[in-house]
């Protein structure tokens, strides 16, 4: 998360036990741009493997110019953000609004897939709001076009941070696809996110 998942604190995760850690957002305008700050931000170390480097933006071709920049570095995954529903991402047509125009997103997707020397992840929301669940549609485009695995925040758009995430989803998500579907949201404890994990588990392997 901006702000938060940046490198000392991934580190005291994986100090505290952490399997896989995440970067914060990184906008892949600013990676093309060469902005220092925004490079800043890649630094890792090998203590910290295996991590994923988010990136978020709009267009195929600055997606998948920054996936090329991400991945030449010491970084496992590249994580494509298409569920943040900060309204500054979203006005950049980044993160949640390429829930709204799932044949862009694929476009973006394939894009990074192809650029990327890293297997390619996507976080997703369920839908825009509760009349639009397009998660499952979503993920297929997703495992169309190359991706390696799918993290479905169990609440629309709308919805943000509030009320409760609807774990029924995820399993919905993933009975629909191949690949892994990580689920989120509502996760607080070591104890849920390992029953969230058994529950998607259930009828098919992760």
């Amino acid at each position: 998360m901006a702000g938060i998942t940046d490198f000392p604190f991934r580190m005291i995760c994986k100090e505290m036990g952490a399997g896989l850690v995440y970067s914060e957002m990184l906008s892949v305008e600013a990676l093309v741009r060469e902005h220092k700050r925004t490079f800043g931000m890649l630094h890792t170390d090998p203590a910290e493997r295996p991590v994923v480097f988010q990136i978020f933006g709009s267009t195929p071709e600055t997606m998948a110019e920054a996936a090329q920049i991400v991945s030449i570095g010491e970084v496992d995954f590249i994580d494509i953000n298409m569920g943040c529903p900060v309204p500054k991402v979203l006005r950049s047509g980044a993160g949640s609004a390429l829930l709204r125009d799932i044949g862009l997103a694929e476009e973006i997707m394939a894009a990074v897939v192809g650029a990327s020397r890293v297997p390619v992840t996507v976080k997703i929301r369920l839908g825009w709001d509760a009349q639009n669940f397009i998660a499952t549609d979503f993920a297929r485009a997703a495992e169309r076009t190359g991706i390696a695995a799918v993290t479905v925040h169990a609440r629309t758009k709308a919805q943000g941070f509030s009320g409760s995430a609807d774990w029924s989803k995820i399993k919905v998500v993933k009975d629909s696809v191949g690949i892994p579907v990580i689920g989120n949201g509502d996760v607080r404890t070591e104890g849920m996110s390992y029953g969230m994990m058994i529950a998607v588990q259930r009828d098919k392997q992760v």
